[in-house]
């Protein structure tokens, strides 16, 4: 699918980043996400939108270690938000030893296809591996290199409008940690780590 295609291609990348998160944040507030997991913790937003970086419309948050029955009960609680077109649980991804996901869609006409939200409980230290890199990339993060990124992952958007799967890591630290900004350097830098582009 040729890039002009894409809902995204109407905006500005700055203008599309902010417009994403604030539309993350206000989907967030509505399926009162925070307030259903109160009683086992707190959440901890990662990826895109902690980065604000998001160039499509997709959530990802860390929740505190639950069992398989209180993640039902809360994914119970937030199936029941209006829009919700699926809700999927997994477990045993070797990604994230012990922990188990939940995914919800949630329909929205704006982007071409639903707001996926995924949402990961995990252990205290495991959440903590994997919140360090994050925090790193945002403490790095300036204002021209949070453009830059954001333009690459427009360059890369598959025929799904989505960024390639597991790429977000690589190329945050390709921009950030690598010093790269020729986006035929990061493309090999992501092939060369194993993601699939183009």
């Amino acid at each position: 699918m040729p890039q002009n295609t894409f809902p995204q291609q109407q905006f500005e990348p700055l203008a599309l980043a902010e417009r994403l998160h604030e539309q993350a944040g206000q989907l967030l507030a509505e399926l009162r996400l925070a307030e259903i997991i109160a009683p086992y913790g707190a959440i901890t937003p990662t990826g895109s939108y902690t980065l604000n970086v998001m160039v499509y419309p997709d959530i990802d948050i860390y929740l505190p270690k639950l069992s398989i029955a209180q993640l039902f009960s809360v994914g119970g609680q937030l199936a029941q938000a209006e829009g919700i077109v699926q809700a999927v649980f997994e477990q045993n991804d070797p990604s994230m030893p012990g922990g188990l996901y939940f995914k919800l869609r949630i329909a929205n006409k704006e982007w071409g296809r639903p707001w996926k939200v995924d949402l990961w409980s995990l252990d205290p230290d495991l959440l903590e591996e994997k919140m360090a890199p994050m925090r790193h990339f945002l403490d790095c993060l300036t204002s021209e290199l949070r453009r830059q990124i954001i333009r690459y992952k427009l360059s890369v958007l598959t025929p799904a409008g989505r960024t390639p799967l597991y790429s977000g890591y690589f190329i945050y630290k390709a921009f950030i940690d690598e010093g790269l900004n020729d986006f035929e350097q990061i493309t090999h830098y992501l092939r060369a780590n194993g993601i699939q582009v183009g």
